[in-house]
């Protein structure tokens, strides 16, 4: 059976008893894009809405995908929007009759006494479920992310029929029938969907690479049940498959031989292991089995024990999807790292190996890169000036799931972990706190201690790019002249690639659409074009930045070059102007007392070769003039110390599902 998804938010709505929503959009295009990707759902096969949509078009939209393209398929509908419950009192009785809605943007309300009844504009759910019966589906998950859904959810279980046939549907509701479907202003979801997603992303996938539809609601069920809605979820039938990541194991076991591996077994192996730097063995669990195999390990274990390992494969990660015990994929990923080929100690374990599964193949070889990329992508979050700050990070290993990075606060710290949430800290600076000091004590201890089980055993040299998401108001901040520990003090823009991002990009809809129109046109600019559309205004020193927006607009700019301009409302200005246009890229110089034909090196930075593969060239070739600045024994006299990148490559974001912020 082919699977096919009808996809709807809505945001936009004429209705003075209908206030427009925030989420909406984001909502539907994340979990369109989830679908496609991993969701058995090809582009072709998903109808997306989203935005405005009249009653016209999203009547339109349901009469063909249930009578056309579903029909005898299986079916995904999702709707984030308003729903409406309508109550109406009878004329003789008091019993009330309920009738529930989905509205469309145009949808009218009129108010009778302390009910709202739809005067038009509203689809009534009857009408779907009857529309539902008659395409006979193969399956059908239904989910509906609107205020007071469990009562509209029920309303279309009470005329469902099509379990007649053993058809297997599901339904996922936002809330009870008396509680708000709710969304917080620095989220880019609502509170289920964000949660949903979170639920449905690979690091909740079972062995198999799997999430089913019933996976999926308890597990957002359990994030949402210290909040103030209640998801409600019903269904029939067997199993269904939301998403399905890809497995793959990097080594085949030769499973002609499936006796199980015994105690006196790991008796035998277990004197080798503790012999293997554990750091080796972290790279081998990530190689054999996983990223989140690795998390668990270290959650259980920070020293990364070798008791704990093997609790960790023979018994949270038993086996591999394709038959191989996990313990034996690591193993194989072992004694191939280029580190311990030559041990003694590795020849042990491959005896061990040839014992337990004669004929197992150990002749190969792991694929090194030069250099893999990794990257620690840190945001920090602030709702106004002078609230608690909150910050999260995340690892990306280049063909690695995200890792998210968790830092256990100490007495002398001069943050705290949320109550709610380990993986977020806050801190609340005083007037005399700068972002500094909280920020870099927050990078120390994540490149000191909780990237290290990740990166040091990688088999091949790394290199790490550090990305800072800050708050609008804080863009400007010289964050690669903070300063981290090695064993003396040294500058974080010295030692490690270093750009500033933007949090509201990251946590706002619209300002993320119009960043990925920008990272798009630059993707494809050709090097003829690149020079109109680069706004330099380095040479400019009396610019009037309040013209900045509509001439970044008008010239299709991708990137611009500047001076920092010395006051905060001209700097609000260039930062506004970014974000208004999507602007990917913009690099400037704190200082304008600077010495020599430095300006003509800096113009030079914006060429078309540094602009390629992400704007890797640019990066290196900054890292490079940092790195020159602070090994000059007068590095303020060299213009690297004063250069400073912003750089928002959409493709590359944390996932703001599991954060927590403010709760």
């Amino acid at each position: 059976m082919a699977r096919y998804a009808l996809v709807v938010g809505i945001e936009e709505y004429d209705s003075e008893h209908l206030n427009s929503l925030s989420k909406s959009v984001a909502d539907a295009e994340d979990l369109a894009k989830l679908l496609e990707e991993y969701g058995d759902c090809p582009h072709n096969h998903i109808t997306l809405k989203g935005g405005r949509v009249s009653i016209d078009k999203l009547v339109q939209a349901i009469k063909t995908f249930l009578n056309e393209k579903a029909r005898n398929q299986e079916a995904i509908i999702y709707f984030s929007g308003h729903g409406v419950l309508e109550e109406k009192q009878g004329q003789l009785t008091d019993t009330v009759s309920k009738k529930g809605y989905l509205a469309a943007s145009d949808c009218q309300l009129k108010k009778d006494g302390d009910r709202f009844v739809v005067e038009s504009n509203g689809i009534p759910l009857e009408e779907i479920t009857k529309l539902i019966n008659e395409s006979q589906l193969s399956s059908l998950v239904f989910i509906l992310d609107a205020c007071h859904s469990g009562a509209l959810i029920k309303e279309i279980d009470n005329s469902f029929n099509i379990f007649r046939n053993n058809t297997t549907y599901y339904f996922l509701a936002a809330c009870q029938p008396y509680e708000d479907s709710w969304a917080r202003k620095n989220k880019r979801h609502s509170e289920f969907t964000g949660a949903l997603l979170d639920a449905l992303s690979q690091d909740r996938a079972n062995e198999d690479g799997i999430v089913t539809a019933g996976q999926a609601f308890e597990r957002a069920e359990k994030t949402l049940q210290n909040s103030r809605q209640k998801p409600t979820f019903f269904g029939k039938g067997s199993s269904f498959p939301l998403v399905t990541y890809p497995v793959t194991s990097l080594f085949k076991e030769n499973t002609s031989q499936s006796a199980e591996i015994s105690d006196d077994d790991i008796k035998i192996l277990k004197p080798y292991l503790q012999l293997i730097n554990p750091y080796v063995l972290a790279w081998a669990v990530m190689e054999g089995i996983s990223v989140y195999a690795l998390k668990q390990w270290l959650d259980s274990d920070h020293s990364l024990g070798v008791e704990s390992f093997l609790a960790v494969v023979r018994e949270k990660f038993y086996k591999q999807p394709d038959g191989t015990y996990s313990l034996i994929s690591v193993l194989q990923a072992l004694v191939n790292h280029p580190n311990i080929q030559e041990e003694k100690n590795t020849q042990k374990i491959i005896q061990w190996l040839r014992r337990i599964r004669p004929g197992i193949v150990l002749d190969n070889t792991i694929n090194l890169r030069q250099q893999l990329k990794a990257y620690l992508l840190v945001v920090s979050e602030q709702e106004r000036l002078k609230d608690p700050l909150y910050l999260t990070a995340h690892l990306k290993i280049e063909g690695k799931a995200l890792i998210p990075l968790t830092v256990q606060p100490n007495q002398q710290s001069p943050y705290q972990s949320h109550p709610d949430n380990p993986g977020i800290v806050i801190c609340q600076l005083s007037e005399d706190d700068s972002l500094e000091k909280t920020i870099s004590q927050y990078l120390q201890e994540l490149l000191n201690q909780r990237c290290a089980p990740y990166l040091l055993g990688i088999p091949s040299d790394y290199k790490l790019l550090i990305e800072i998401f800050l708050p609008f108001d804080y863009l400007a901040e010289s964050v690669d002249l903070w300063s981290i520990k090695k064993i003396k003090h040294r500058k974080l823009g010295g030692e490690y690639r270093v750009i500033v991002r933007s949090y509201e990009r990251l946590s706002d809809p619209e300002f993320q659409r119009r960043l990925r129109e920008g990272w798009k046109q630059m993707k494809t600019i050709d090097r003829e074009d690149l020079c109109n559309c680069l706004k330099r205004l380095e040479e400019e020193p009396n610019y009037n930045y309040a013209a900045l927006e509509n001439e970044l607009r008008e010239q299709r700019s991708i990137g611009l070059s500047c001076l920092l301009p010395e006051t905060a409302a001209d700097r609000e200005e260039l930062f506004f102007a970014l974000h208004e246009t999507g602007v990917p890229l913009a690099l400037w110089l704190r200082s304008p007392n600077l010495e020599g034909d430095y300006l003509e090196y800096f113009n030079q930075l914006l060429c078309f070769n540094y602009l390629q593969q992400d704007c890797e060239g640019l990066i290196e070739e900054l890292f490079m003039l940092r790195q020159q600045a602070h090994g000059n024994l007068q590095p303020e006299k060299r213009w690297g110390y004063y250069a400073a990148l912003l750089l928002d490559n959409p493709d590359r974001t944390p996932s703001l599902n599991p954060l927590k912020f403010g709760q």
